[in-house]
């Protein structure tokens, strides 16, 4: 790379890089000068500094202040315009913004957790980039340079950083800048240390010694890798027990006990309160347990790109504005058909307040669907390529090690690797080369007519990259580069298969839970819902008559008083109403499972992700929707509820 788009990299990516919202918000609010006990500068600053995030730390705290008084504000005004603001309802909002306050008060450590997850994939990446450019040259700078412009995640931001202040002369050789990088991941990740210190020390070697050196590194690294991920396997298992327990089983089993609080604390037993609780608080505080635990996998070999691309950005927007106006229209249908009818049992209420939860759900059904459609067998080719690169790299190794120009060794390789789908990538570069007479850098990366258009992947275009910078050097260097990458991609592939089935328990269990445990649980406890209330109500209406019959043969009024209460079942959180509660609470559950098992089973690939998300939910919504009218129709069968139809 020229000197001068160097620097203008360096800049663009680190120096002048973008803020996030996050950071555009603590420095809206960072402008308020007010003194900062020492305590909190030194908490906050080591994580700011971490993360390299551009904030001062007093920004941080009167981020997490000030945010949740105005929203606690927002919501008072909204409920009380409302006519629903109660003494109970203030006591959800405050608890809402205590919750809110702790997350944007520990956000910086979220953020730290999140980045040493991202970065702990990153590293053998690294070394790996680091150990190829030292084996062409023993340059310290051009290998930190190489990974730098080859990774996109925070270790690749360390990497910038590192270059920018040597740039800028806050540090006077790279070395130093690497054993800083070293202090900092210590703590985390002790093998990449030794990695980085084996690559560091092999550049005053004699080449014998340091061509050792690096394969040492690399072999430390992936070895590390390993025995990482089983550590991180083992250690969700008892974050997920207590998600099964306190996230998923208990919320859904109290609910059953609405009945008793509506009969003797109606006050509590508000629909408002129960559906802010349950509805917004609950799944908040669900989603920071699951941030906290199950962010990310360690390390993913596959990184389809495929989200980047302009069409898929827009095919999301369009999908998110046309389901978002399909579900509330139908919400506002349902809602007014509920409203319309003050009925205590109705299969009507019923079907519509299930239609409602179908809707919510539906959306993370069809917005996944649409988002991928005509991206998964792009996608899929994509991560079959990749996966085919380590055999595919091996043998241009072969072919290039006579000294052939690259494009000859690949048309020279085409007829033994055809059935292969990495072929019609490589065929393309030379279409290009050909066709267009195009060096072999615009073959593979010009936007318009580049390979690399159609195969968006992070490791592809990290291969290629290599095979242009290298290249350039001679064939003999190219060649022995491709040996490299392809012995590192197999050792990759390798670590990425053990982790699938080292974390395969954890993840079986998340998707039971998301797949069966989760609906079934919500459509047992609605059904069983509508039996309590019925019982209730059957008993509040006999008690009623026998009241009405004392009062007849004096005994005054009082025994009407004394039985009637039983029928405020029913009333105080229609069983409509109910249905919907539960049904939004199990769809957010489900949701959030997903999501965190996406990140888990398909790390970088994005539309994986996506397409599991949907196939969960539309399962999660069937089993739910077969449970719940299960029960309810199997209650309707035998008990008669037309009695109730009045009842009001």
């Amino acid at each position: 790379m020229k000197e001068t788009a160097y620097i203008k990299f360096l800049e663009e990516e680190y120096a002048n890089r973008k803020l996030s919202f996050y950071e555009k918000v603590c420095n809206f609010f960072g402008v308020i000068k007010i003194p900062l006990p020492e305590f909190l500068e030194k908490k906050f600053q080591p994580e700011i500094d971490f993360c390299h995030l551009r904030v001062k730390p007093i920004g941080v705290l009167l981020t997490a202040l000030f945010v949740p008084v105005i929203v606690c504000l927002l919501l008072g005004l909204a409920f009380f315009a409302a006519g629903l603001l109660s003494e109970a309802m203030i006591v959800m909002i405050v608890a809402l913004g205590a919750v809110l306050f702790y997350y944007l008060f520990s956000y910086t450590r979220f953020l730290n957790i999140m980045y040493r997850s991202k970065a702990s994939s990153e590293m053998a990446l690294c070394v790996i980039y680091m150990s190829i450019s030292l084996k062409i040259t023993q340059n310290l700078e051009s290998a930190v340079a190489f990974a730098a412009l080859n990774l996109t995640g925070p270790l690749g931001l360390d990497l910038k950083k590192l270059l920018w202040d040597l740039h800028v002369g806050n540090i006077v050789s790279v070395s130093e800048g690497l054993d800083e990088l070293s202090r900092k991941w210590k703590s985390e990740n002790e093998e990449f240390v030794d990695a980085i210190t084996l690559l560091k020390n092999s550049v005053n070697e004699p080449p014998e010694r340091a061509a050792k050196s690096v394969e040492e590194a690399v072999l430390v690294i992936l070895e590390g890798t390993k025995k990482r991920m089983k550590g991180y396997a083992l250690a969700m298992r008892t974050p997920l027990k207590i998600l099964n327990a306190f996230g998923i089983l208990l919320p859904l089993l109290g609910m059953i006990f609405f009945p008793v609080l509506v009969i003797f604390t109606p006050e509590i037993a508000r629909p408002e309160l129960i559906s802010f609780s349950y509805m917004v608080l609950l799944p908040f505080v669900l989603y920071l347990f699951l941030r906290q635990y199950f962010y990310t996998r360690p390390y993913s070999y596959h990184q389809v790109a495929i989200k980047h691309t302009e069409s898929f950005r827009v095919r999301k927007i369009l999908v998110l504005a046309g389901a978002g106006v399909l579900c509330i229209s139908l919400i506002a249908y349902f809602l007014y058909a509920i409203l319309g009818e003050k009925a205590l049992f109705s299969q009507t209420l019923f079907l519509n307040s299930l239609g409602i939860v179908l809707a919510l759900g539906g959306f993370f059904v069809l917005y996944p669907f649409f988002s991928v459609l005509g991206f998964t067998k792009r996608n899929k080719e994509v991560v079959e390529v990749e996966s085919e690169l380590p055999v595919v790299l091996f043998q241009l190794s072969i072919v290039s090690s006579i000294g052939k120009p690259f494009e000859k060794s690949i048309e020279e390789l085409q007829p033994r690797i055809r059935e292969l789908k990495i072929s019609k990538f490589l065929q393309k570069i030379l279409t290009n080369i050909k066709m267009f007479g195009a060096p072999l850098e615009v073959a593979t990366f010009d936007s318009k007519i580049g390979a690399i258009k159609d195969y968006p992947s992070r490791v592809i275009k990290a291969v290629m990259s290599l095979v242009i910078d290298i290249g350039s050097r001679g064939m003999a260097f190219l060649s022995a580069a491709l040996k490299s990458m392809s012995d590192f991609l197999k050792d990759a592939d390798e670590v990425n298969r053990a982790a699938d089935e080292i974390l395969s328990e954890v993840t079986s269990d998340m998707q039971v839970q998301a797949w069966v445990f989760a609906p079934l649980a919500a459509g047992i406890v609605v059904g069983l819902m509508a039996m309590v209330i019925y019982l209730f109500a059957f008993f509040g209406q006999s008690l009623e008559k026998i009241g009405y019959f004392f009062n007849q043969t004096g005994a005054g009024p009082q025994g009407l008083a004394a039985f009637s209460f039983l029928l405020n079942a029913g009333k105080q959180i229609p069983f409509p109403f109910f249905q919907i509660i539960v049904g939004t609470y199990m769809v957010e559950v489900v949701y959030m499972l997903a999501s965190f098992l996406g990140e888990l089973t398909y790390g970088e690939d994005e539309v994986s992700k996506l397409m599991n998300v949907g196939k969960i939910m539309f399962i999660a919504l069937t089993i739910y929707s077969i449970s719940v009218c299960g029960i309810y129709f199997g209650i309707t069968s035998f008990i008669n509820l037309s009695q109730f139809q009045g009842l009001t």
